[in-house]
């Protein structure tokens, strides 16, 4: 015969009427304070603050400080500004900097010069700054109010070029029928810093002239539209070697983070005997991420770090699968930390919260010219 003595009781009604009884009369309480509060501070303080703080979550007033008369002359300037709700409504990747392309998406257009600000925040803790582009010809002709606003507004100032080829100008110029292309969005292409402080740049200074390197980077980019990129310049000619710096954003999405990268690596290794089969994949970390011991519950949720430990785990071996060197820029952060004996040293090597300052673009350099000393053939042969 089954014994049920072991099996759970149901809970009787009375539990239920208990928990019921608890749950209303907490809400009244916090009805009577929220009410009580409104009675002190008046009801439509109230709302009238509730509905300007949501104004200013979906406003660039909640981030900077933009005067009505500075903001009008800049959107007639066309000038963009980053990371704080577009105010000046410029079409996004039609601006001074890029142009729409029916295949990839767009490009970076070719000799232009673009002087580049970033402005201060009233935002606390702000990892992600606004940042004002203004085109070298344009800033010859602002009014003296803007001026005025950009002295006084203005933390840094960079600025950016590019060639006549529509890339990214590196620093020092050297010409060589052996080149090395980098791929990859805004942190190749260097964001928040001047042409020589780029990752190219620092690279270029390695090699010396032994190879000429091709900064393909460009703001924006996803994974696949920087495979598209690699694409159609190795199909024009053969190259000594490719770089994929890949942001941990080419990565991330609904979709499974690990299956997409294997999908962009594999779209890659299609391309491999064009850039002569040495291809290095740099994977590149955000603030947020190595840093979570000091941002705690400030920073990244824990589904978000697991999610990016999952794939720091899973990348090397893909890359292995495909034959491509790897190194992962977390592992340059934490023993650059370890090296100045600072938590707060990590700072140092980000312009914000996912671009490099210039000492960590030289970082991430100096560990792309080690593979490429250690790891390719005989870095002199030119492909056929």
């Amino acid at each position: 015969m089954e014994n049920n003595s072991h099996k759970p009781k149901p809970n009787p009604p009375s539990d239920l009427f208990a928990y019921l009884t608890g749950f209303f009369t907490a809400t009244v309480i916090l009805c009577l304070v929220f009410f009580f509060i409104a009675y002190k501070a008046g009801i439509s303080t109230i709302f009238n603050t509730l509905r300007y703080e949501l104004y200013l979550s979906k406003s660039y007033k909640g981030v900077m400080q933009l005067p009505d008369d500075i903001l009008q002359e800049l959107t007639l300037l066309k000038a963009p500004i980053e990371n704080a709700k577009n105010p000046t409504k410029v079409n996004e990747h039609q601006t001074y900097l890029t142009h729409p392309d029916d295949e990839i998406g767009y490009l970076l257009n070719p000799d232009i010069t673009i002087s580049v600000n970033m402005l201060k925040s009233t935002k606390a803790i702000n990892v992600d700054p606004p940042t004002l582009h203004l085109q070298d010809a344009d800033r010859l002709r602002i009014s003296p109010e803007l001026h005025s606003y950009l002295q006084q507004e203005s933390r840094l100032n960079f600025s950016y070029s590019t060639n006549s080829e529509g890339f990214r100008r590196t620093v020092p110029l050297v010409e060589s029928d052996k080149q090395i292309l980098i791929i990859g969005d805004s942190v190749p292409f260097g964001v928040g810093v001047d042409d020589e402080n780029t990752v190219a740049s620092y690279l270029q200074k390695m090699v010396g002239q032994e190879y000429q390197i091709i900064n393909g980077g460009v703001g924006g980019y996803s994974g696949h539209q920087a495979f598209l990129r690699a694409k159609r310049l190795g199909a024009e000619k053969k190259y000594s070697g490719l770089i994929y710096v890949a942001c941990q954003n080419d990565f991330t999405g609904d979709e499974d983070w690990t299956t997409k990268a294997r999908g962009i690596l594999s779209e890659l290794d299609s391309i491999s005997g064009r850039f002569n089969n040495n291809i290095v994949i740099m994977f590149e970390t955000y603030m947020e991420y190595n840093m979570r011991d000091f941002f705690l519950e400030l920073g990244w949720s824990e589904n978000r770090i697991e999610k990016t430990h999952t794939l720091r785990k899973n990348l090397p071996e893909i890359a292995a699968e495909y034959g491509f060197a790897y190194h992962d820029w977390t592992d340059v952060v934490h023993n650059f930390m370890l090296q100045e004996k600072s938590i707060f040293s990590r700072f140092a090597l980000y312009g914000d919260h996912i671009h490099l300052s210039p000492l960590g673009n030289r970082l991430m350099a100096e560990e792309l010219f080690s593979i490429i000393r250690q790891k390719w053939p005989q870095h002199g042969e030119l492909p056929d």
